[in-house]
């Protein structure tokens, strides 16, 4: 009995690792498509690739023309704003003492955070740039500190 068992679970395990050998061996022709399938798979990707990058160059260069013209525009609309020298001055992105902070925002965008304090003596604000933070007491700039 035990060796009619032993033979049956013999013949099973053989047959099934034989199945799985039998499963990874590929014929030729199967090897060939699949290879083929990828290689043409990587011609398209590389053929998108240099799409993209000629596209991509295209846009740099479309945007290489169009920042003098914004620039100019911008510059414009600040001198009407502030008047030639300052309207100057915020359109070249300069900082000085005793400028507001509209005039900060207008030169250098949206501050990444802003806090402020309220006290009997007036209101101080500190807007921050990247590691540069910048003191206005009462709407106007007092100085201004760059961490290292």
């Amino acid at each position: 009995m035990y060796k009619i068992l032993l033979f049956i679970f013999i013949t099973l395990f053989s047959a099934n690792i034989f199945a799985q050998s039998e499963t990874k061996i590929m014929s030729k022709e199967r090897f060939s498509f699949l290879t083929d399938s990828l290689s043409t798979k990587k011609n398209n990707l590389l053929n998108e690739k240099e799409k993209l990058l000629v596209e991509i160059d295209s846009l740099k260069n479309y945007i290489a023309e169009l920042e003098p013209k914004l620039k100019s525009s911008r510059g414009k609309q600040l001198v009407r704003k502030y008047g030639k020298k300052i309207g100057g001055r915020i359109a070249s992105g300069k900082v000085w003492k005793g400028m507001t902070e509209k005039m900060l925002k207008d030169s250098w965008g949206k501050p990444d955070r802003v806090t402020k304090n309220k006290e009997k003596w007036g209101t101080f604000t500190q807007w921050y740039y990247g590691t540069i933070t910048y003191f206005f007491k009462n709407g106007k700039m007092t100085d201004w500190e760059e961490l290292k």
